[in-house]
C-alpha cells in the first residue's frame, strides 16, 4: 500500500512541484508587501516623494514656454496681452504635518483658503500631494517658506498671464492653468495653439522628453494680430457703459477694415477674467460676436435693396404707397411706428426701415433672385475668420419658397446670422461688392524675431456690382442725413439701424429687442466700418441706444486715424 501511494507521489510530482512554487512564490510576495508597507513604510514612501519631485523638477526645467500674443497701434506699435510669468503653487504632504489644525488656520489666512477644506486635505495621510492653490506670486510664496511649515511646499512654475485682465478676454481665449497641458482654450489661444505652442499633447513623462518634442524650440512662436489695441479699449469701455446705462444682458461692437477684411476690434459684454477663468461659467468664454446668433432687423432691408438693385428689379426711386400694413399669408405686417407714410421710393423705405416697403420690394424681387443674393452674401456659411468655433446663420425657412418667410425676412425676421457675417456684408458693399475674408492674425514671428508667416488680404468674391454698391451707399448716407443721429459733421456716414423682437420660448416674439447699428466712414473711401449690438435693453429705439455708440466710436476713430473732414 505505502509502495503504491509512493509510485502515485512520483507520477504527480510536476503537479506537486508547481503547487510548492506557487505556495513559496504567494509566500514571498506577501512578505514584500508586510515589508515595503509596513516595515520601511516610512522609507519607501520618502522615496516616492522624492522620485515625484524629481520627475516635476524635469518637466518644469524643459517646460515650453508659449508664444507671446501681440495687439497693434497706429504707430505700429506692439503690446502683449498674453504672455508667460513665473508663478508659483502652495502644496502639502498630509504626513508630513505633525499639527493640521495649527497649519490650517495659519494658511487659511495667509492664503485665504477654506479652513475646513485645508483640514480635509491635511487628513489624507496616505496622499503625497496636495495642492492647496496655484497662481500665487513670489512675494507670497516666500512668505509661506518663511513660515517653515512642515509638510508645506511652494513649487515655481511658468504659467500664463493676461496683463489687461478682461481686455478682450473672448478674443484672446486662455490657457489652462497646468504644466501637463499648456495649451489653449477658446479665442486666439486655442486656434492658434498650433504655432504658440509645440508641446506634446500627452501628459505622459516619456513623450514629453522624446526626439521630437527635444528637437523643437522651446521659446514658440508669437503671433501678432489686427487688432488695435486703442480702438479695442475704446470700444470695450463705451460697449460697457452703455450696456449698463440701458440694462442690456449683453452686447458686441466689431470694427473692421472693408478694403482688407483686416479686423481691428472684436469685443463683447459681459466679458471674463482669464486669468481666473475657474470662477466663471462656460457661457462667459463665448464669442457671442463669432460665436452666436441673432435676428437681424431692419440693417437686413440694405440686403433686401442690394437685391433689387443688383439684379435691375429696382432702382432708387422705385415707388411704393404706404398703407401702413400689408398682408401676406393671412398675416398682417405693420411698420415698427405703426403709421402710413403714403407715397415713398426706395430711399424713404430706408430711411423710415419701412417693413410694408421691404416685404413690397421683396415681391417685385421674386423669391428667386432674392434667395440667390441671400446666399451670395454668404448668410448660410463661415466667414472664414481665424478664430474657433464660428457659428453659420439660419436661413432654412426660405427653402420652403414660403411667402410669408420671404416677406419677414425681407426686414430681418424669421431668419438668423452671426454679427461677423453681417458686418461682413455691409463691408462688402463698403468695398464696391467685393467680399474678403476677414482675419484677425497678420503674422507669425519666430523665436529668432523673424517673419515666419505673413497673412495678406484674400478677396473672396465679387458679390454685387460697384455701381449697385455706389448706389446702395448713398441710400445710406441719405439715411444717416435725414435721422440726423449718427451724423458727424465734416464727414459723410453710411449706414442703417436694426430693431428685431427676440423670439420667446415658445416661438413666438416678446417684448424684447436686440438693437443694432452698421455704418461705414467716410462713405465715398471707407477706411472702417463698425457694428455695435447691444441684447435685450431696456429701450425701444435702437436710434437711443447703439446709435450714439457707434457716433462716439466712429469719431474717435477718425480722429485717432487723423482723417480730415472732407465736407
Amino acid at each position: 500500500m505505502k509502495r503504491k501511494k509512493a509510485k502515485q507521489f512520483l507520477n504527480n510530482w510536476r503537479l506537486h512541484f508547481i503547487l510548492i512554487i506557487f505556495v513559496l512564490s504567494a509566500g514571498i510576495i506577501l512578505w514584500r508587501l508586510y515589508s515595503l508597507q509596513i516595515l520601511h513604510y516610512e522609507d519607501f514612501s520618502q522615496k516616492a516623494a522624492a522620485q515625484v519631485k524629481t520627475a516635476e523638477q524635469i518637466k518644469n526645467n524643459l517646460q515650453y514656454l508659449r508664444g507671446t500674443i501681440y495687439f497693434q497701434t497706429r504707430e505700429g506699435s506692439l503690446i502683449p496681452v498674453a504672455v508667460n510669468k513665473k508663478f508659483f503653487e502652495i502644496y502639502a504632504v498630509p504626513k508630513e504635518i505633525d499639527d493640521p489644525v495649527a497649519a490650517a488656520s495659519v494658511l487659511s489666512k495667509q492664503l485665504n483658503l477654506s479652513y475646513e477644506d485645508l483640514i480635509i486635505k491635511f487628513s489624507k495621510k496616505q496622499s503625497l500631494y496636495e495642492l492647496l492653490t496655484k497662481k500665487v506670486d513670489e512675494t507670497t510664496a516666500q512668505k509661506i517658506e518663511d513660515l517653515n511649515l512642515k509638510g508645506i511646499y511652494t513649487k515655481e512654475y511658468i504659467g500664463r498671464y493676461y496683463p489687461y485682465k478682461e481686455f478682450a478676454s473672448q478674443l484672446i481665449g486662455y490657457v489652462k492653468d497646468d504644466v501637463k497641458n499648456f495649451h489653449g482654450q477658446y479665442g486666439l489661444e486655442k486656434y492658434y495653439d498650433d504655432y504658440l505652442s509645440n508641446q506634446s499633447l500627452s501628459n505622459d513623462l516619456f513623450d514629453f522628453l522624446s526626439l521630437r518634442n527635444l528637437i523643437y524650440s522651446r521659446a514658440n512662436n508669437d503671433i501678432v494680430t489686427t487688432i488695435d489695441f486703442h480702438i479695442q479699449n475704446k470700444a470695450e469701455d463705451l460697449l460697457e457703459k452703455k450696456a449698463k446705462e440701458w440694462k442690456a444682458e449683453g452686447g458686441s461692437v466689431i470694427v473692421m477694415e472693408p478694403k482688407t477684411g483686416k479686423v481691428l476690434t472684436v469685443a463683447n459684454y459681459p466679458n471674463f477674467d482669464p486669468n481666473r477663468y475657474s470662477s466663471y461659467s462656460l457661457n462667459s468664454f463665448l464669442n457671442s460676436a463669432i460665436q452666436l446668433t441673432y435676428e437681424p432687423g431692419s440693417v437686413f432691408k440694405i440686403i433686401t435693396v442690394a437685391a433689387g438693385l443688383d439684379s435691375q428689379r429696382i432702382t432708387p426711386q422705385t415707388k411704393f404707397y404706404d398703407n401702413g400694413e400689408v398682408v401676406v399669408s393671412g398675416k398682417t405686417i405693420k411698420n415698427w411706428d405703426f403709421k402710413a407714410h403714403g407715397e415713398c421710393n426706395v430711399f424713404d423705405i430706408i430711411a423710415y426701415s419701412l417693413n410694408t416697403g421691404a416685404v413690397y420690394l421683396e415681391k417685385l424681387i421674386g423669391h428667386d433672385i432674392f434667395h440667390q443674393h441671400v446666399l451670395n452674401f454668404g448668410f448660410n456659411q463661415k466667414t472664414g475668420i481665424d478664430l474657433p468655433n464660428e457659428a453659420v446663420g439660419n436661413i432654412n425657412n426660405l427653402k420652403s419658397f414660403n411667402d410669408i418667410y420671404f416677406a419677414t425676412a425681407s426686414f430681418g425676421q424669421g431668419i438668423s446670422v452671426t454679427p461677423i457675417a453681417m458686418i461682413n456684408a455691409f463691408s462688402t458693399i463698403a468695398n464696391n461688392g467685393l467680399m474678403m475674408t476677414p482675419y484677425v492674425v497678420e503674422t507669425i514671428v519666430d523665436p529668432e524675431g523673424n517673419k515666419e508667416k505673413t497673412f495678406e488680404p484674400k478677396p473672396k468674391k465679387q458679390v454685387i456690382s460697384k455701381g449697385t454698391a455706389d448706389q446702395l451707399r448713398i441710400i445710406m448716407v441719405n439715411s444717416v442725413e435725414k435721422n440726423k443721429v449718427a451724423e458727424i459733421q465734416g464727414y459723410q456716414i453710411a449706414g442703417k439701424t436694426g430693431t428685431a423682437q427676440v423670439p420667446d420660448a415658445n416661438g413666438t416674439y416678446s417684448d424684447k429687442t436686440i438693437h443694432s447699428f452698421i455704418g461705414y466712414a467716410p462713405a465715398d473711401d471707407p477706411r472702417f466700418i463698425i457694428l455695435v449690438k447691444l441684447d435685450k435693453p431696456e429701450a425701444s429705439l435702437a436710434g437711443s441706444t447703439v446709435v450714439p455708440m457707434f457716433k462716439e466710436l466712429a469719431q474717435f476713430i477718425l480722429d485717432y486715424y487723423e482723417i480730415p473732414p472732407a465736407i
